[in-house]
Formats: structure tokens, C-alpha cells, sequence
């Protein structure tokens, strides 16, 4: 029995290494968002954020609910929620430990002027509770919520999988009605957030990933509709980007493009993956296995760049390119170095 699917793992791969180009770009987002580090507003380089944004952490999900579903092919329930908790809290525990307060303390300089050193600033770091997000140089998960967000989702899913399992009992329609119920929850919650975070359509498209986007079946059927599912993805987002940071005034049109681009967006990189991605080797299988430690390394790696580079009063888009250069040979150097091969 297969239980990897290289188009996924390679997905995932490439996936991460965007994080460095999306955040790197928050730092010069237009619309006001607050940042670790802020250097000036920049259409272009912020229209990255804007283009990713519908669809990368919905497809994040999905990618983990597809991977959850092999897991439980070799795995007993209990085995797979601790092997969870193995990957995810320790991992989650020791960034916010060491690594997050990075974050904090480069926010605490560059936006309240903090004069102390990095290591007196762990003294503000775990005093200082407000937002949770560390702009303010207090305590934050950072980037790191995803892997929270993960590890809850992975336990609430699997009692809802356990549910499903038990109501549809291998009846075909049951879990087709059980699928159309999920897209429609997860498309419908899009906009709604608990924490700042849309854990409700994260939810459902794991679950969407674990029932269909893992079955070889529905991918051939998608597979049909390649061309189409991609066309809409590439002119929703490109449309997205367009009316929201050089038009405007268009809120109907733009959330119009905003959904489509989430509900095409998701289809569409797994056809892609599928078309270009379905293979192996040993390079793609090393870099599968460092992508969490990738994850976890690269966003106080991009904040410290980013502020050095800064502080040669070089312009935007070459800070920028450098930040992306160095970002990334950087956390690829610490992840060969140190972290060895871990999977999510």
C-alpha cells in the first residue's frame, strides 16, 4: 500500500519556502498591518502578500489532512495523536522558547525604541502579555500558531473523522453528503476568525484533504478540469491584486475575486503538483524532511536580515532581494547543519 504521495511532499516543500518571500513582504505591506519590522510601503513587493494570501494557509491545512490520512493507514488513533504532539509541541514549545523572542525584541526596537540588550529583553518578553502577536515586544507565538492551530485541529479532526467513520459505515453516499456539508462550512467560514486565525475553514479543508484530496480516484476526476481550475485561480488572484492595490473602491468585486481565489486556488496547486511534481528523488526527499524545521527557523532568520540590512540605509527592493538571498541560504545552512530530517 502507497502511504506517500510525492506531489504532496514536494507541494509541501515548496510551499514553505514561500514563507520567506511572504513575509519578507510584510514588511512593506500598504494597508497598515502591523509587522515585527516595518521599512515602507510597497506595491509591488506587498502585492506577494495579497496575491497569497487566500489560498496559502487554507492549502497548508489541506496538505496536512492529506498527510493525516496516510498516517492512520499505519497508525492506531492514540499512536497518531501522540506521534502529533511529538512533532508539533515539542517543536512548538522550544520555538517559542528561544526563537520567537527574536521577534519580540527586534519589534520592541524598531517600533518602541528599546534600548536593552537581547537578553535583558527576554524579561519583557515573558511579562509582557497583551495581542499576542510580539509587535508590541511581548509574548507571541508568531509564526508558530500554525503549529498550534495544527496540533488542535489534528485532535478535533480525528474525533470527527472517528464520528464520520462510524455514521457513513463504507455507504458511498453518506460520506459524499458528508463532503458537500464540509466544503460548503469551509467556504461559507472564510471570513470568519476566532483568534485571527479562520480555524473553522482550516478544519474543514483538512478534513477535505483527509476524505478526498488523499484519494487517487477524486484527483483523476480533477484532474479533467485542469485547465479550467487553474485558468480561474491565476485570474482571480491576479485580480485580487489588482483591484485591492491599485484600483480600489471595488469591495464586491474584490471579495468576489478574494473567494474564488481560495476556492479555485486549492484544486489548482494540487494540478499542478500532479502535473509537475510527481516524483522523487533523493534531493526532493531530503528537502520534504527538512521542510517543518525550515518552517520553524526561517521567520526570525527573514526579521533579523531584514533589520541589518536596513540599518546600511540601502532602498527597499534591494533589501529585499538580500534579505531573500541571504534568508535563504541561512535557514537552508541551519536546517542542514542541525535539524537532520524531520516530516510533518
Amino acid at each position: 500500500m502507497k502511504l506517500r504521495i510525492n506531489y504532496i511532499d514536494n507541494l509541501r516543500t515548496i510551499m514553505i519556502f514561500l514563507l520567506i518571500p511572504y513575509h519578507l513582504a510584510m514588511a512593506y505591506n500598504i494597508w497598515g498591518e502591523p509587522n515585527y519590522i516595518f521599512l515602507e510601503g510597497n506595491k509591488a513587493i506587498s502585492s506577494i502578500v495579497v496575491f497569497m494570501s487566500p489560498w496559502f494557509m487554507p492549502t497548508m491545512f489541506l496538505l496536512a489532512g492529506v498527510s493525516a490520512c496516510f498516517s492512520l493507514k499505519k497508525r492506531t488513533g492514540y499512536a497518531f495523536l501522540k506521534e502529533r504532539f511529538r512533532r508539533l509541541g515539542i517543536p512548538f514549545l522550544f520555538g517559542v522558547i528561544f526563537l520567537n523572542p527574536v521577534l519580540s525584541y527586534i519589534a520592541d526596537k524598531t517600533h518602541n525604541g528599546y534600548k536593552g540588550n537581547y537578553f535583558e529583553h527576554y524579561a519583557v518578553y515573558f511579562t509582557r502579555f497583551t495581542d499576542l502577536t510580539g509587535y508590541d515586544g511581548g509574548f507571541t507565538p508568531g509564526h508558530l500558531w500554525f503549529i498550534a492551530v495544527l496540533m488542535l485541529i489534528s485532535v478535533i479532526g480525528y474525533g470527527i473523522i472517528k464520528v464520520i467513520d462510524r455514521l457513513s459505515k463504507n455507504n458511498g453516499k453518506v460520506l459524499c453528503i458528508v463532503d458537500c456539508v464540509i466544503i460548503i462550512l469551509s467556504i461559507a467560514a472564510f471570513d470568519i476568525a476566532i483568534g485571527g486565525k479562520k480555524i473553522v475553514t482550516y478544519l474543514g479543508v483538512y478534513l477535505i484533504g483527509y476524505y478526498l484530496f488523499s484519494q487517487q480516484s477524486f484527483i483523476e476526476k480533477l484532474m479533467r478540469y485542469k485547465g479550467f481550475i487553474i485558468t480561474v485561480f491565476v485570474i482571480a488572484s491576479a485580480m485580487n491584486v489588482v483591484l485591492y492595490m491599485y484600483i480600489g473602491n471595488h469591495e464586491v468585486m474584490n471579495e468576489i475575486c478574494n473567494y474564488m481565489s481560495f476556492i479555485a486556488g486549492i484544486p489548482a496547486l494540487i494540478c499542478i503538483g500532479k502535473m509537475y511534481l510527481d516524483y522523487t528523488n533523493e534531493m526532493c526527499s531530503y528537502c520534504s524532511g527538512l521542510s517543518y524545521t525550515f518552517y520553524i527557523v526561517h521567520l526570525p532568520v527573514v526579521v533579523l536580515c531584514q533589520y541589518f540590512i536596513a540599518l546600511t540605509g540601502i532602498g527597499c527592493i534591494y533589501n529585499f532581494v538580500i534579505s531573500f538571498v541571504i534568508s535563504v541560504i541561512t535557514t537552508c545552512g541551519i536546517c542542514f547543519t542541525f535539524c537532520g530530517k524531520n516530516n510533518f
